[in-house]
């Protein structure tokens, strides 16, 4: 099973109280094109919601959010609400159509279908998905997209427009590179110089190699002080960004000369830190193979990958980390903004005993992908040496779940039901909405039917 964490399930914000049979949002059950049809002829916006099948708890815990009463009024009155599975057939042509940052995930839509937020992951917590009803309609009355896209579709290429085109697309989530291309390729030579507009074209995180790119990195000593203008936790951001857009694109088109352009580009980024920059360039790398569904390719790069970075850690050594660390925030001698940034991370963020959860998050994810992608018995005991040493670190339900299903595929049914009974009992006691999840699969198991 996903981590919880990484999935950004708030688990441990479960409330202890009894949840409201009164059902929050009503999905429709029709199409989405008649959903949409719906949407405008009642003037509402959309809410678009993807599920992800193979993280069954996942789902279960949106629907605690869902069906929430305090969420039932505000998207009555100003959405139209559509379910879909995100990771095939028609859902995966929606995701695809709306780029969708991942799976699952919500996105909230005008009527012409143009993102105006997202939220990506799932969560229990009803008031997560309540902030981000607000801030699409706020949008959606601010800086409508359709006005942009209709001017845009009918030959406008002034500077303006493109420019705020540009920046409203980015702020849906949306790809810019074509429009930045455009922009810089129809400014006059002097300008493309101008510091302000250097930093514009840095904001927007352009594609490696495009032609916005290229504008923006032949001056080096410009982009040197550019970089150290923004400060370092912002070029941080934007590199990733770079790096997350670049990689999109890549496999997308299945590029794979520009899959290792933006390999080469993230390594450069940790300059001098010579180990994690080849981290983070395999870390691309193997981003790309899985996302052109590069099976082969992929299960031999990852088994070494999280090998390499994950598996050659001392657990204890890890714990201290975070032991020092919070004993350094106890005593206010480290700042509670952030953690560096490692290799597959979009962003930084403050989380309790970080380094722990990146360790169990990272080794369990990877198990699950192995578990979901193979039945070769060679890469799932590879999988399973991954999980259990998760459970080194800690023991939770979702952690417990993936070593449990491993050891069922590699026929220790035994063992996979002890450890799968242990994992219902634990997530029994924090009353969290995914013991329903965990308990099926026991069923299951007990049957021999997973």
């Amino acid at each position: 099973m996903k981590n919880a964490f990484l999935l950004f399930i708030s688990l441990s914000l479960w409330s202890n109280s009894t949840i409201s049979l009164a059902q929050g949002i009503v999905f429709e059950t029709s199409s989405w094109a008649d959903a949409v049809k719906k949407a405008r002829k009642q003037k509402k916006l959309l809410f678009l919601h993807f599920d992800q099948p193979t993280c069954g708890t996942c789902s279960e815990v949106a629907s605690v959010a869902f069906n929430s009463p305090i969420i039932k009024e505000k998207f009555m009155l100003n959405f139209i609400s559509f379910r879909i599975d995100g990771s095939m057939g028609i859902g995966k042509e929606l995701a695809e159509k709306v780029e969708a940052e991942c799976i699952p995930s919500s996105v909230y839509l005008d009527t012409d279908e143009n993102p105006l937020t997202r939220f990506c992951g799932t969560t229990s917590l009803d008031r997560a998905y309540l902030e981000k009803a607000e801030e699409a309609m706020t949008k959606n009355r601010e800086r409508p997209m359709k006005a942009l896209a209709d001017a845009y579709a009918g030959g406008d290429r002034s500077s303006g427009l493109l420019r705020t085109y540009i920046e409203r697309r980015r702020e849906a989530g949306l790809s810019t590179t074509d429009l930045l291309d455009t922009y810089v390729q129809q400014l006059p030579a002097d300008s493309l110089r101008s510091a302000g507009l250097l930093r514009f074209i840095f904001e927007q995180a352009p594609v490696v190699g495009s032609k916005a790119d290229s504008i923006f990195r032949r001056d080096y000593p410009r982009v040197d002080s550019l970089y150290k203008a923004v400060g370092w936790n912002k070029a941080v951001e934007l590199n990733n960004r770079i790096t997350n857009n670049s990689l999109k694109k890549a496999i997308k088109e299945k590029n794979r000369e520009l899959a290792f352009r933006t390999a080469r580009f993230r390594q450069q980024t940790y300059q001098n830190d010579y180990k994690n920059g080849v981290a983070a360039r395999d870390w691309v790398i193997m981003r790309y193979y899985r996302g052109t569904e590069d099976t082969l390719q992929y299960l031999t790069m990852a088994s070494r990958y999280f090998d390499t970075q994950f598996m050659t850690a001392k657990v204890d050594s890890i714990q201290n980390l975070d032991n020092l660390d919070n004993q350094r925030r106890m005593r206010g001698t480290m700042p509670m903004s952030g953690t560096p940034m490692k290799p597959g991370q979009s962003s930084t963020s403050f989380m309790l005993n970080p380094n722990t959860q990146r360790y169990v998050g990272a080794l369990n994810n990877a198990a699950w992908e192995f578990y979901n992608m193979t039945r070769d018995t060679v890469y799932l005991k590879k999988a399973l040496e991954w999980s259990k040493r998760s459970l080194e670190y800690r023991e939770d339900g979702a952690s417990m779940d993936t070593y449990a299903h491993l050891l069922y595929r590699l026929g220790r049914k035994p063992e996979a039901l002890e450890w799968q009974q242990k994992a219902v009992r634990i997530e029994e006691e924090r009353k969290s909405p995914m013991v329903s999840s965990l308990q099926k699969s026991l069923d299951k198991m007990k049957a021999g039917t997973l």
